[in-house]
């Protein structure tokens, strides 16, 4: 049974058999123990469940009877860290392998940057050391019809070398991939908004810290690999066609609660050339 920890890592797992043991084994060869994983299971139908509670008897394992969506299990993990003592959580997608120093420099850099409440490090693509997060940037005013898709905004530099003359401090919003929680950020303005089932949890996250007065930030002390690319591949078109319509649906929420009239209506221009963009992007995935 976890003890009281500094900081709590929460991962969300739903048939994630393929990922869950290199992700686990890789938080656990940290050079610090001032940690705690918990995992939320949403009702996985694969071996994920019997991975994690046979073979990491250190992890606290919540199941849940159903797929009660990604928002609403990382609160979850949130409630249950905090529980159990926690000042700092991350919240670590399952497709994920983390460097050896995490804990350690993420606590390090919410020491040293006090006023500092949500946080990522440097995320990569697995074997390429190309940028997944390294900032990122929300389309706003005319900005907005410039882009095809019906994407809110973009990774700066995404699927590019990480320069030493990069500046991390353009930031929008922290993804939910590899996203460090200060409990006082709790506090403040609550946990994830369980509306969004999948997808864009992470920006309204961001958008209400910012509204709070809350800063972030991104620190390149240590590193994550995302395996994006890879889980893509094993999406079957149906999945990919559901997720079309979480993302969609999230993006009119946020496109709803954050953006001026002119930008809404921008944003309602696009949409009538960009269902052309998206079954292009659609086909390319299912064949590519």
């Amino acid at each position: 049974m976890q003890t009281a920890k500094q900081l709590f890592i929460v991962i969300v797992t739903w048939n994630g058999q393929k990922f869950i043991r290199d992700c686990l084994n890789s938080i656990f060869s940290q050079k610090t123990s001032d940690y705690g994983v918990i995992v939320v299971d949403n009702n996985s139908t694969d071996e994920t469940k019997s991975i994690v509670s046979n073979e990491y008897k250190d992890v606290v394992l919540i199941v849940n009877s159903r797929n009660v969506g990604f928002a609403a299990a990382n609160n979850q993990g949130i409630d249950k860290a905090i529980d159990l003592g926690a000042e700092y959580m991350v919240l670590l997608n399952q497709d994920t392998e983390v460097s050896d120093n995490l804990v350690q420099a993420g606590l390090k850099y919410f020491q040293e940057n006090t006023k500092i409440g949500l946080a990522s490090p440097i995320i990569y693509f697995p074997k390429e050391n190309r940028i997944w997060f390294a900032g990122s940037k929300i389309y706003r005013g005319k900005e907005i019809l410039t882009h095809p898709t019906s994407k809110l905004g973009k990774h700066i530099n995404k699927k590019q070398i990480l320069s030493k003359d990069d500046k991390y401090n353009s930031v929008d919003w922290i993804p939910g991939c590899t996203l460090f929680i200060r409990k006082e950020v709790i506090k403040k303005i609550g946990k994830l908004d369980e509306k969004f089932f999948m997808y864009g949890e992470d920006i309204d996250f961001s958008f209400r810290a910012q509204k709070a007065g809350i800063n972030m930030g991104i620190f390149d002390t240590t590193s994550v690999i995302h395996k994006e690319r890879l889980n893509r591949k094993l999406e079957i078109s149906s999945v990919i066609f559901k997720k079309m319509i979480l993302m969609t649906k999230s993006r009119y929420t946020i496109v709803s609660r954050y953006f001026s009239l002119k930008e809404k209506c921008y944003y309602l221009i696009k949409l009538v050339y960009t269902p052309l963009f998206q079954l292009v992007y659609v086909f390319r995935k299912i064949f590519s």
